[in-house]
């Protein structure tokens, strides 16, 4: 949140200084006049030490738990909040949590300081908590919270479990290439170009690039390495996100996968949203921004301004002929029902459970790709400095 410095009066009209946190200089105006104060002057001033990014999932359902702990045992947050500070390690929660127990003590609604953190906190998050301090169900609201946190991590975690096997033999492979093009290459290139022996056009070539490379060996791999990164913290951004999703989507295999991992998702933050009481069209825009396949975020224009003319929630989705047959049924079913945060939880696990199913297939189906491709390329440089030496015994065998 914002730090301001301001002069103001006080109510025997001595003039004092200090700084507060608020959302604008407006915000802080209106809590300084709460305190008696008459505000002067008010400046921005940059805040030292200020801690950003974004808080591992790990510690958001930490938060989330806590908070439902002591909201439920009747403890005030003021008294609650000092004591999570002191036993967090995460400079960023530090900060968030000072924010909202400066926030609490000033009369500010709790959602008033998490606002400010927009890469943490995301519309879905802000959004059940605002519902529970409105209806004062809060406590039930950050059990929702770390209910779909938790499924999220657990889901994420069994997809990276899976690529794990596939990630190291692509790895090992790319290690290879760079020992044997780098180091191994260059010394066998250099013997054989100097041989007056006639080499296969590609291998001439290889050796040659191989032996002008190894003269910038280290710069090169200095510059590659730092290339790595780059794309690796350029594939981290939303921007970079966007991007493979678009390369990978026309995989059909991949495509079916990130469908149902979005469809699980939907089910999930959904199903949350209609439990806590917000109002369906919100709660269906918010659900369908969050999706990441390019057909599903599309629903996101269409179907909720369609249910808040009147439309039903299953009839805006059919006909749009998105979402598989089997979820427009069960939404069908949950609003002719009553039943339709339950019917939507009940199909989140049933898509989270295919999800996993449909990883390990995947993977089962990569690896030996991956191990043909380690083959066909480990062979192919074989073949390419045997080829030479067969070229060699050759030439010796003729000149006997």
């Amino acid at each position: 949140m914002p730090l301001f410095a301001y002069k103001a009066t006080n109510a025997k009209g001595q003039v004092t200084k200090g700084t507060l946190t608020a959302p604008t200089a407006e915000e802080a105006a209106v809590v300084l006049k709460k305190e008696g104060f008459n505000p002067l002057t008010i400046k921005s001033q940059s805040r030292k030490g200020k801690v950003s990014g974004s808080l591992a999932p790990i510690d958001k359902i930490s938060f989330c738990r806590y908070m439902t702990t002591m909201i439920t045992a009747g403890l005030p947050l003021t008294e609650g909040l000092p004591a999570l500070k002191n036993e967090s390690s995460n400079p960023l929660l530090k900060q968030i949590i000072d924010d909202l127990i400066y926030g609490l003590e000033r009369g500010q609604p709790l959602n008033h300081a998490l606002n400010s953190y927009p890469k943490t906190f995301d519309k879905f998050f802000l959004t059940l908590v605002k519902t529970g301090e409105v209806s004062g169900t809060l406590g039930e609201s950050f059990k929702y919270l770390e209910q779909q946190l938790r499924a999220d991590y657990s889901l994420t975690q069994k997809i990276k479990s899976a690529m794990v096997y596939p990630s190291i033999i692509f790895l090992a492979m790319v290690g290879i290439g760079f020992l044997m093009f780098f180091f191994v290459l260059p010394q066998i290139g250099r013997v054989f170009l100097n041989m007056t022996i006639p080499l296969p056009p590609f291998t001439r070539a290889l050796f040659t690039v191989a032996v002008i490379t190894a003269r910038f060996r280290y710069q090169l791999i200095a510059f590659i390495i730092i290339a790595m990164v780059g794309l690796f913290l350029f594939l981290r951004t939303t921007t970079g996100k966007h991007l493979i999703l678009k390369l990978i989507s026309p995989v059909p295999i991949v495509s079916r996968l990130l469908q149902q991992i979005d469809i699980a998702r939907f089910c999930r933050i959904f199903s949350t949203l209609v439990a806590s009481a917000v109002p369906i069209g919100d709660a269906l825009s918010i659900s369908l921004s969050s999706l990441n396949h390019p057909r599903f975020r599309i629903l996101a224009e269409t179907v909720p301004p369609a249910v808040m003319k009147g439309k039903a929630v299953a009839a805006a989705f059919s006909q749009n002929h998105v979402f598989p047959a089997l979820l427009i049924q069960m939404i069908n079913a949950g609003e002719k029902s009553g039943t339709l945060d339950t019917s939507l939880g009940d199909l989140a696990s049933f898509y989270e459970e295919e999800v996993e199913e449909a990883v390990k297939k995947t993977t089962q189906m990569i690896e030996p790709l991956v191990m043909l491709v380690v083959g066909i390329g480990v062979g192919a440089m074989i073949l390419m400095i045997i080829a030479p030496l067969y070229s060699v015994v050759g030439n010796l065998q003729l000149q006997r």
